[in-house]
């Protein structure tokens, strides 16, 4: 499996920590008015995505704070873009489950989540609606496409869990960036998961899955190009537009 995975793998240099600052920098401004959440970073990020690392940032706000992880990969926005989406095929963290709840439109879909959690703690559920930002890739010239989430009402049928508890805060968003050839992926989240467990401890859990989260997105960007043939279902992109690779 990781040879197939290497084989499939680009071979492009990976940018320099200046190259990652400049597109940031020359985007930052409009993301500040577009975006729907806030996202900070600095040199030394940068940096460490540049070492071929996860820069992962702890952004602290009124409520919860903000887990922020930042990488690059050589797979084509794409690609990564439709590894993040096609959820149904892909669990992103092992101790989370999620469901579609209806069809997919314009992008947009509705998700029932839940994360298993050790006892003597309830598992935790919610439902979220997830949309693309379409006037952020109109207001960067398709630069940029992010993909954000909010809290959405609970249900109150299967495949709720009667026995699991209902979070009170969740948000967040994907932005992803073409920067020479590859992507650059900035994944951001903040939740509340009520009950005993204090908001501190669901950010340091948030900010421990950040690595796993995003090379689980590069590695399956790999497969991409062969898993979305004309028979898998439309994805929509960031700026609106149907996919096609092929």
């Amino acid at each position: 499996m990781l040879l197939a995975l290497l084989t499939l793998t680009p071979c492009l240099a990976q940018p320099t920590a200046e190259e990652l600052s400049d597109v940031w920098a020359r985007n930052f401004s409009t993301l500040g008015h577009h975006a729907k959440h806030t996202v900070l970073l600095d040199a030394t990020d940068f940096k460490r995505v540049a070492e071929g690392k996860i820069a992962k940032r702890r952004l602290i706000q009124e409520g919860p704070d903000r887990a922020i992880g930042v990488g690059w990969t050589p797979h084509s926005r794409d690609s990564v873009w439709i590894a993040i989406i096609d959820e149904v095929h892909n669990t992103m963290v092992n101790s989370l489950y999620e469901q579609r709840l209806g069809n997919s439109e314009d992008g947009a879909k509705r998700l029932y989540q839940r994360l298993d959690l050790p006892w003597p703690f309830h598992d935790r559920q919610w439902v979220i609606s997830i949309s693309n930002n379409t006037a952020l890739a109109d207001a960067t010239n398709n630069d940029l496409w992010e993909r954000y989430w909010r809290l959405d009402a609970p249900i109150d049928s299967e495949p709720a869990d009667p026995d699991a508890l209902w979070i009170p805060t969740l948000d967040g968003a994907w932005i992803a960036v073409p920067i020479d050839g590859g992507t650059l992926l900035v994944y951001q989240a903040r939740t509340t998961i009520g009950g005993a467990i204090p908001d501190e401890l669901v950010t340091r859990w948030a900010m421990s899955t950040l690595d796993e989260m995003l090379m689980n997105v590069f590695s399956r960007a790999a497969e991409i190009p062969h898993h979305y043939d004309r028979q898998h279902e439309r994805i929509v992109g960031g700026d609106g537009k149907v996919i096609n690779l092929n």
